[in-house]
This record gives structure tokens, C-alpha cells and sequence, in this order.
């Protein structure tokens, strides 16, 4: 087996045990505790704060103790979805992997290369360096893995700063394109607007209820996908209403779409009761397809929208929470919202109209905002503030991340650019990416730190299509 086989089958191996324990945001504790006890096996002393970050110490090869510090970082959760109608509980099940020459995927889920990946690759050289099947000298190592990345970053902002105030290097391992070095990234924001609901009865003369279904869509990650001209199904399914409404009558029992903020969803299903025949209502889907066609061409291939019969609900929104509602995922920002000068332009901010969700008591609809210039979030929180005031809805903004800016003077930049064109005979593209790193957050605990960015190749990330290149 050539070495290059060797470290792949090991990372591989890895990745496998973490695959076999459910980790999605906000519910890492079994894959912590994994974490903490395999790294105290492999001799490393470890600390798991209370917000169950890990922190694990390699001291310096002999004669290396007072050379500087680096830290590799990567986080332990991950994006957990499904294809429709895949049985999977992302906080029971395990990831089913499966493997074929070029790639490795899931069975019907996401997975959770992002950055499941990244954590492999330490655990192989920490596990590696302590069966001294890795032999070279090396200063003092860090081990940082975080949780809540997806969904917030708390980990990160809660970690104590003294984790960082004597590093000189940080190399975080979550990025998503093997030959990019990354050098910046997007700040973000999580918006949620809520209403409190009152339903009242179906009115009578509506005798017929249609469950209508938009599936299909692409869907992916909201900050590298956001300008792929890809559909988003709270759009879609908005519009599908909105050409109802021209037909005729009707009123709204239910709406619901998207999984998680940093998502584009590509699912959504609404009811509605009303007096229009049933093929009315699917000739509106049918002239909604074709428009959708006809706006996102080869990117939406697949979207499938239904109308179905279903049984009359017991109650609808009353006209008022209905149309206060209509009017919010109208005017809500979705997509690329401004781009840089340079040539060719890069995104500079964006935003996902990401998640509907309504219950008995209240609709719910999470809005996530990016921009890599830091100043920019603060405009879409005060635009949020006046769409919520205007439609009626109580709002919640989130603690900002902030934006990370590139250092020019980065000498870790630089090292890593130098060894991977000696190893693969090409130059790396250095950039800054539109998504969110927690490398802004751990710059603010130490600015002195020089921080990159580094990662395997994993596409359609966020998505149940999720691959990594092998």
C-alpha cells in the first residue's frame, strides 16, 4: 500500500467511528465524550468545558518546547438532513456510509464530512504521533474541537481565551476545496420572526382541502451555494399561493418548510381549504413548474410540485395572521443581496429566508443574513426590524459573528502555499470565501493570532447529495 493510500484508509477509519455517532448542533454530548476519552487513551490531557468544547495538549518532540504554539481546530456537529420520506432520526441514528471509488456518501443523509472530516485528519495524526508511526519533530500542539457550529458558533464564543492567548498559530480544517487555502470568511447573523396564532373555522362554502408539495429542489449550504440561482421552496411555494389567490378563494390551514438556517430549503408543503376545483389548483402548480423551469433552468431539473386531496382541517389561520404572514416571506430578502468591484465580483453579503415553522401557537420563520463586511449585518438587523414592525411579528436577533478578514501578512499563509505547490505541483488559490468560520471568533480572543484555513474536497455540503472526494 503507497503511503498516500495509507494515511486515506487511516483518515477513513477515523471517520468512521464518528459517522457511527449522532452529532447534530446542539447535541453533542455522546461524540464529545467519545472525543475526550479517545484522546485521553492516546496520552493527551483533556479538557471538556462546560459547553462541551474539547481541548487537548501534545507536548513539544524534545529540544522543540519553545517553539511557538499551533493549534488545529475543527467542530464536531454537523448539518443533519434527508432525502423525503428517509427514515432518519439525526439524534439516534447513525450515518450509513457508502463508498465508491472517487467518493464517499451517505444512504439517504447528509455526511458529515462537514467537518467530521477534519476531525478525523487530527485524531489520525494525534493517534499517528503517539504509536510514533509519524516521525518528525514539532512544537507544541493544540487540539481544539467545537460544538454548535452550525447553529450558532457558541462553542467558539465560549471558549476561554487563555486557550488562545499563547498560540502563535491557528489551523482550522473546515474548509470545503482541497487545493483552496483560505484566508477570510463571511460574518452572519440568525433573525427569527415570530407570531403568536389565531385560528378560526374553515369557512363553509370551502369544502375542499389540498395538500400542495414542492420537493425536488437542489437545496445547499446558504453562503456557497447562494449564487447558484437555485430555487428556495418558501419562495416557491409563495408564489404557487399567490397564483391561486388569482383563480379564487381560499384560506391557509397550515405552512411549513426548510430544516435548518444555514440550509437554502428545497422542500415545503402547505393546506389549504377552498372552494376552487382540484384542477384548478394543479394547473397553477403546473404554470409555477414551468415558470420555475424557465428562471432556474438546468440548476432546478428535478422540482416536483403536488396537489393532493386530503382530509378538511378543523381550523384555518384567521385572514388577518394570514395576511401579516404573506406579507413577511414577501418582502424577506433571499439570495445574493450585494457583490464586490474586483473582476471576477465576489459576494459580499446575502441572505437565506431559511426555515417556516407553524404550530398550534405560533408561526416561526429563522432568516439568515452573511456579509463579509462586518457593518453590512447591521443593516439587515435594522431592515428586519422594520419588515417585523410593519407585518406585525415579534423579532430576535442573535449575537453577530464577526467577519474574518484576510491578513496580507500571514507567514503561516504562506508556508502552507509554498509546501503544497511542492507536493502537487500547482499553486493554491488563496481567497476569502463567502460561509461562516469560527476563525473570526477566535481572532477576537487573540488578534495577534495568524489563522488559515484548510480542507478536503466535500460537495453539496448541507445536503443529503453531501460527497467528499476521495
Amino acid at each position: 500500500m503507497s503511503k498516500n493510500n495509507e494515511i486515506l484508509e487511516g483518515v477513513l477509519e477515523e471517520f468512521e467511528k464518528l459517522a457511527a455517532i449522532p452529532r447534530q448542533s446542539k447535541h453533542e454530548e455522546r461524540v464529545s465524550d467519545f472525543l475526550k476519552k479517545y484522546l485521553t487513551a492516546l496520552g493527551c490531557e483533556v479538557i471538556q468545558d462546560r459547553n462541551k468544547n474539547i481541548i487537548a495538549e501534545i507536548p513539544a518532540s524534545h529540544g522543540k518546547e519553545n517553539s511557538p504554539l499551533t493549534v488545529l481546530q475543527a467542530h464536531m456537529d454537523m448539518v443533519c438532513v434527508a432525502e423525503k420520506d428517509y427514515k432518519y432520526n439525526p439524534l439516534t441514528d447513525s450515518i450509513k456510509l457508502v463508498r465508491t471509488e472517487d467518493f464517499l456518501t451517505a444512504e439517504g443523509t447528509s455526511l458529515g464530512a462537514d467537518d467530521g472530516i477534519g476531525i478525523a485528519e487530527i485524531l489520525y495524526i494525534v493517534k499517528n504521533l503517539h504509536e510514533e508511526k509519524i516521525n518528525f519533530s514539532h512544537g507544541p500542539l493544540r487540539i481544539i474541537f467545537t460544538t454548535d457550529e452550525e447553529q450558532g458558533m457558541s462553542g467558539a464564543m465560549n471558549l476561554n481565551k487563555k486557550y488562545f492567548s499563547d498560540a502563535t498559530y491557528l489551523i482550522n480544517c473546515d474548509s470545503e476545496t482541497y487545493d483552496e487555502l483560505v484566508v477570510g470568511s463571511a460574518g452572519s447573523i440568525h433573525i427569527n420572526f415570530s407570531r403568536k396564532i389565531r385560528y378560526v373555522k374553515p369557512n363553509e362554502k370551502f369544502k375542499r382541502a389540498i395538500k400542495i408539495k414542492i420537493s425536488g429542489l437542489h437545496g445547499g449550504h446558504s453562503g456557497t451555494d447562494i449564487d447558484k440561482n437555485r430555487a428556495n421552496a418558501i419562495r416557491s411555494l409563495r408564489r404557487m399561493l399567490q397564483l391561486i389567490a388569482e383563480h379564487g378563494k381560499y384560506q391557509l390551514a397550515y405552512f411549513n418548510a426548510g430544516e435548518v438556517s444555514n440550509v437554502i430549503p428545497n422542500s415545503a408543503e402547505a393546506v389549504i381549504v377552498t372552494n376552487l376545483e382540484g384542477d384548478t389548483v394543479s394547473e397553477c402548480g403546473d404554470i409555477v413548474k414551468m415558470h420555475m423551469q424557465k428562471i432556474y433552468g438546468d440548476e432546478e431539473p428535478n422540482v416536483k410540485i403536488e396537489c393532493i386531496k386530503t382530509e378538511r382541517p378543523e381550523k384555518v389561520l384567521s385572514d388577518e395572521d394570514f395576511e401579516n404572514f404573506k406579507n413577511l416571506i414577501t418582502v424577506i430578502h433571499h439570495g445574493v443581496y450585494s457583490l464586490s468591484q474586483g473582476c471576477p465580483p465576489q459576494i459580499v453579503s446575502s441572505a437565506n429566508l431559511a426555515v417556516v415553522r407553524m404550530n398550534d401557537e405560533k408561526v416561526i420563520v429563522e432568516f439568515f443574513p452573511r456579509s463579509n463586511v462586518y457593518e453590512l449585518l447591521g443593516e439587515f438587523v435594522s431592515t428586519s426590524s422594520r419588515i417585523a414592525k410593519l407585518s406585525h411579528f415579534d423579532i430576535t436577533i442573535g449575537t453577530p459573528s464577526p467577519a474574518w478578514m484576510p491578513n496580507p501578512k500571514s507567514t503561516l499563509a504562506k508556508i502552507v502555499a509554498e509546501i503544497f505547490e511542492k507536493q502537487n505541483g500547482r499553486p493554491m488559490k488563496i481567497h476569502s470565501i463567502h460561509a461562516g468560520l469560527e476563525c473570526s471568533i477566535f481572532l477576537s480572543k487573540n488578534t495577534n493570532l495568524d489563522i488559515i484555513s484548510i480542507g478536503t474536497t466535500n460537495e453539496f455540503i448541507h445536503t443529503p447529495h453531501e460527497r467528499l472526494h476521495l
